[in-house]
């Protein structure tokens, strides 16, 4: 965990519901333990009755290989009810004292579980994910658990958590969050120094490079052979690639044709890091998020627009120092980010599979 992110409950996800937080993008990124609060989360408040669709979900989720297990504040020994309804598998932990660690700390250690490798679910900010924060978990904010309420009480209690970190998020919160979007899962050197193999393992499917500075120097408007190469190397392994540039149309004449040749699909004016272009282009092109990669060198446009989306983001360096007056006045504004970012969840990389412009047993093992 890095700098104030450890003492500032922004959730590092959101998602509507248990039922909506994408597991398998979680599996993929390398998490092996799914921690969840009880209360507003899996059910509703003091609710003891688990519906068919989370118990479902608990089998799913062990099924798929991830240990499982509730760890709530509440002291009601019917929470335990869930140890019961799922034979063991789904551990609970009661009088968890969060936003306290050292329960916590326990219970990762009994689940031998890493830290690192740990997602906690939950509604509150001021405990679950400040909780999380501190240990250095994956932490995913939900909107209460209402589904089926009667209670007029309980609601209100469930609208008044949600205001709460509304509140909160509008006021000191949006800053963290927006320094939080700019955080790129994976740092790299150039599209060069990156593991495309290991990419296309993990089931990706489309890859979104910028141009200016990343495939290319500054406003040039043509590929360099190297960048060419590359291209028809990820082509052949069956990527889906998209040229976004926040360049104008006009400046591209050229280069569209030999993209054209080339089978990639190039937008312009993608209006980079607001969403709307590319959300219409990935929208008709029927790609998922957790499907995408966004590859680029400027955190403010390419990293925060791809984390936006939720695609895997890759931060490379700028080819040259040669740049608009404009983005020479964000580098600095990169550089103070820089510092305050907090790690996001990275493919593991236990063998070296990079795509090198000199390394002829990777371009063989790709061209076979």
């Amino acid at each position: 965990m890095t700098g104030l992110f450890k003492y500032i409950p922004i959730p590092q996800e959101h998602s509507p519901d248990i039922y909506s937080v994408d597991y398998e993008n979680l599996k993929k990124l390398g998490f092996t333990t799914i921690l969840m609060d009880y209360d507003f989360t899996v059910t509703g408040w003091r609710d003891d009755n688990i519906t068919d669709k989370t118990l479902k979900l608990f089998d799913k989720l062990i099924e798929e290989g991830f240990k499982v297990a509730i760890v709530t504040n509440a002291k009601r020994e019917k929470v335990k009810i869930i140890e019961e309804l799922t034979n063991g598998k789904v551990k609970v932990y009661t009088s968890m004292k969060k936003p306290n660690t050292k329960k916590l700390k326990e219970v990762l250690q009994e689940m031998d579980s890493k830290e690192s490798e740990t997602v906690i679910i939950g509604d509150l900010f001021i405990t679950d994910i400040s909780v999380g924060n501190k240990l250095g978990l994956y932490t995913i904010l939900i909107n209460p658990y209402t589904h089926g309420l009667e209670s007029k009480f309980k609601k209100f209690v469930a609208g008044f958590s949600k205001f709460a970190y509304n509140v909160f998020f509008y006021t000191i919160g949006w800053f963290f969050r927006f320094i939080d979007l700019a955080a790129p899962n994976e740092f790299r050197e150039n599209i060069f120094d990156i593991d495309y193999i290991q990419l296309k393992e993990k089931g990706y499917k489309m890859i979104i490079f910028d141009f200016d500075n990343t495939l290319n120097e500054y406003h040039k408007d043509f590929l360099t052979p190297e960048a060419t190469d590359l291209i028809i190397r990820l082509k052949e392994m069956g990527f889906y690639l998209l040229i976004a540039s926040n360049g104008r149309k006009s400046r591209f004449k050229s280069l569209e044709m030999d993209l054209d040749e080339l089978g990639v699909d190039l937008l312009t004016a993608a209006r980079k890091p607001l969403k709307f272009k590319i959300r219409k282009k990935i929208k008709y092109l029927g790609y998922k998020p957790s499907e995408i990669v966004m590859i680029g060198d400027q955190l403010f446009t390419d990293v925060v627009c791809g984390n936006a989306f939720k695609f895997y983001t890759i931060k490379v360096e700028p080819l040259t120092t040669n740049e608009g007056i404009w983005t020479r006045m964000i580098r600095f504004f990169e550089q103070i980010a820089l510092k305050g970012i907090r790690e996001k969840p990275t493919l593991s990389n236990n063998e070296e599979k990079k795509i090198g412009k000199d390394s002829s047993i990777t371009k063989n093992k790709l061209t076979k």
